[in-house]
């Protein structure tokens, strides 16, 4: 299924979306939905996340609690909720606050299984 469509059903399911963003192992953009004409921002912030998600896993993978799965960042306009996948690849979703998070991280694991599913 092309990752467009699935990022697309994300914002939709997702109303305070700002972005969603699928990235590989380096921090580079494999495919992107944006509310906004310009998807610069949003393909900084995904490479920033990776930053994150390296440093964190690290971290988690050191400390032998397991593998991260995902983490939030949150600020007093927006927050990031990213999500590991398989082989390095991660996503992140950008919502605006306020926001139900339960629910925005409930659809960005739904959508996160169903492209794990392409790396089988």
């Amino acid at each position: 299924m092309p990752f467009n469509i699935l990022l697309t059903n994300l914002m939709v399911d997702v109303p305070e979306a700002v972005g969603a963003i699928f990235l590989d192992e380096e921090g580079e953009t494999v495919d992107f939905v944006t509310r906004h004409g310009e998807p610069f921002d949003l393909k900084v912030e995904g490479a920033v996340q990776g930053l994150f998600t390296r440093q964190l896993g690290s971290t988690v993978a050191g400390a032998g609690i397991g593998s991260l799965q995902y983490f939030v960042i949150e600020g007093t306009e927006l927050a990031t909720l990213t999500h590991v996948l398989p082989d390095g690849y991660y996503m992140v979703l950008v919502v605006r606050k306020p926001v139900a998070r339960a629910r925005a991280q409930h659809h960005l694991r739904g959508t996160a299984k169903l492209i794990a599913r392409e790396f089988e």
